[in-house]
């Protein structure tokens, strides 16, 4: 199953599954992917700071599967870390299943990619960081 291309205007969601998110760091990154033409919806929890290396399990799992339910939302983008492999048995598959969107990470976010692959069958991305539209390049 592949998700569909994402078109400019559409929706990024951005979270944290792996890191404490800055908002000094992440703010020129928002920015970067709106200066793009795509709109950006961060979590929730996004820069909570629960165990001082990121939110807890649930709080992370609540930011991506609110983003999975979010018809608006049309890519899931997060950057590597720690601690995403705590939140797969948290993660909606059947949601997934249900509106395919693109999902996109690296590093630690790879077992979170993995797991959506096997569960859903949903290809999946590796490669992008979000710390890439802090930036912003043509080629980005």
């Amino acid at each position: 199953m592949i998700a569909p291309r994402l078109q400019l205007g559409q929706t990024v969601g951005i979270v944290s599954p792996s890191h404490v998110a800055n908002p000094d760091r992440y703010v020129p990154i928002i920015s970067g992917i709106q200066s793009k033409g795509f709109r950006v919806k961060i979590g929730k929890n996004l820069y909570k700071n629960t165990y001082g290396y990121a939110a807890s399990e649930q709080e992370r799992a609540d930011d991506i599967n609110s983003m999975i339910i979010d018809s608006s939302v049309r890519m899931i983008f997060f950057g590597g870390g720690e601690g995403g492999n705590e939140l797969l048995p948290w993660i909606d598959y059947d949601a997934i299943v249900k509106d395919p969107k693109i999902f996109l990470s690296y590093s630690d976010g790879t077992s979170i990619l993995n797991a959506v692959y096997c569960e859903t069958g949903l290809e999946t991305y590796y490669g992008q960081t979000p710390d890439n539209y802090r930036a912003v390049q043509d080629y980005t």
